[in-house]
């Protein structure tokens, strides 16, 4: 029994960690996206920026929501942090989007929308080019 627990434990650190690798990657392309985007404009730029900070800011709000609930928890509260977490971020991500478009003049809402899909996006890129951040995160640690 306290082996699976361990296991547990092991397999809810290596999570968190490759959640905050992903997040970590969404910041870095975010700023990538935006360096590149000086090129063009400085509204594309900072459309740019916004967008990709949209996008990994909620997720980072739902990745700390997630995981600040240890393995130890019943299924329930471990299921109610991931729902609870999902609702919020959803929230998150409207008012972010509202305060954009109303707060921010000029704006490209086109660089805006594409840079955030694409930043939302990274996980599921990372994952179908077969890349493992737990593995980069190993090779970085050496």
């Amino acid at each position: 029994m306290q082996h699976d627990q361990l296991e547990l434990n092991r397999q809810h650190q290596n999570s968190k960690k490759q959640a905050f690798a992903l997040i970590k990657a969404q910041f870095l392309i975010t700023l990538l996206i935006s360096a590149l985007s000086l090129f063009f404009d400085l509204v594309i730029a900072y459309s740019a920026l916004t967008g990709g900070l949209i996008a990994a800011v909620a997720n980072a709000w739902f990745a700390y929501k997630v995981f600040r609930v240890s393995p130890e928890n019943a299924a329930t509260t471990m299921l109610t942090s991931v729902y609870s977490g999902e609702i919020y971020k959803i929230i998150l991500t409207s008012a972010l989007f509202i305060c954009a478009f109303v707060l921010i003049k000029p704006i490209s809402a086109v660089t805006l929308l594409i840079t955030y899909f694409f930043v939302h996006m990274t996980p599921a890129m990372v994952s179908a080019l077969g890349l493992n951040t737990s593995d980069m995160e190993t090779k970085r640690e050496r």
